[in-house]
């Protein structure tokens, strides 16, 4: 156990070292002047000038870069250079949207998925089986954008029984943040749902195919008792590492559903730096996703673990 977690935090020092650095570099390709930005148009080259100064873009690239990693090695992301707001402050509050966005969405995924999964491989052959698979083949082809716009079309516009945006804090009104958020994780959820079908299926149909589980049947156990203690348990590690890359995508797919939906979380934060050319919120954002994805994996090698001892040698 303790090796999968020193291996994995070994791994997270270059994979963030990485991604600081494609994200600088990236950001140093997109043309324009980010003073002219924050100026607007009518500025003078003066007044863009000592802009550029007060940012440090007047210094080479390479102590621009060793700047930025220095400070965010300390925890320092910076401050925004539209807002003046503190990046870490920003990232902190648009934060509970998109965990709430993404934790909902892999809930609904993992039970729903597992369960249809279940369902399909214990029906293995059958008319259900076959729907669910064909089911779990077309959500996986559907962009999530098309299902996020059909959500709000029918449930919001046509039948008025779910908001179309806006969002409502957990702190304000559990009821209402859960309301406000139905439309959203569906959309979301749709995606990753197929994959998740379709490995549960594949895991059970394997495991209940093996000697054991043909020994309790022949003890007379009940199909349902096999199913859920003695089959679901070994069925599961695969479903946990499809739902771990699931999260990663799942977390990406939260800046175009929180567009569709006007969601402030980070998928909005990011956005708007993107096109007002803020570099220190570009990268604050870029860098708490890798920092999420270093995390979900760490938690998915010890799920697995946990549920699989030969895992644990590995």
């Amino acid at each position: 156990m303790w090796k999968v977690i020193a291996r994995r935090l070994a791994l997270a020092i270059p994979l963030l070292l990485v991604v600081l650095t494609a994200t600088f570099l990236l950001q140093q390709l997109i043309p324009g002047d980010p003073a002219a930005f924050v100026l607007g148009s009518s500025s003078t080259a003066d007044q863009r000038t000592q802009l550029d100064a007060s940012f440090g873009l007047h210094r080479p690239l390479p102590a621009q870069y060793f700047s930025t990693f220095g400070h965010a090695l300390k925890g320092d992301l910076g401050k925004s250079w539209t807002s003046g707001e503190s990046v870490a402050h920003a990232v902190a509050t648009a934060l509970p949207v998109t965990l709430s966005l993404a934790v909902l969405a892999t809930l609904l995924t993992f039970v729903l998925g597992t369960a249809l999964g279940m369902l399909a491989a214990v029906r293995q052959g059958g008319r259900v089986d076959r729907a669910v698979q064909l089911a779990a083949a077309t959500a996986s082809a559907i962009p999530g954008f098309w299902v996020a716009i059909g959500l709000v079309f029918l449930f919001a516009i046509k039948a008025g029984a779910f908001p179309a945006t806006g969002y409502v804090p957990l702190s304000q009104s559990p009821g209402l943040w859960l309301h406000s958020l139905v439309l959203p994780v569906v959309a979301l959820a749709l995606a990753p749902l197929g994959p998740v079908v379709l490995q549960a299926r594949s895991a059970m149909v394997d495991v209940l195919g093996r000697d054991y589980i043909r020994s309790l049947r022949a003890l007379g156990l009940p199909p349902w008792r096999i199913v859920l203690k003695h089959a679901l348990r070994n069925a599961a590690a695969p479903v946990v590492t499809t739902m771990g890359f699931n999260l990663i995508g799942l977390l990406a797919g939260t800046v175009l559903i929180e567009q569709v939906f006007s969601l402030p979380g980070l998928g909005s934060v990011l956005l708007t730096g993107v096109l007002g050319h803020d570099v220190p919120v570009v990268q604050g954002v870029v860098v708490f996703f890798a920092v999420a994805v270093v995390v979900v994996n760490l938690a998915v090698d010890l799920l697995v673990a946990l549920l699989n001892p030969k895992a644990r040698q590995a």
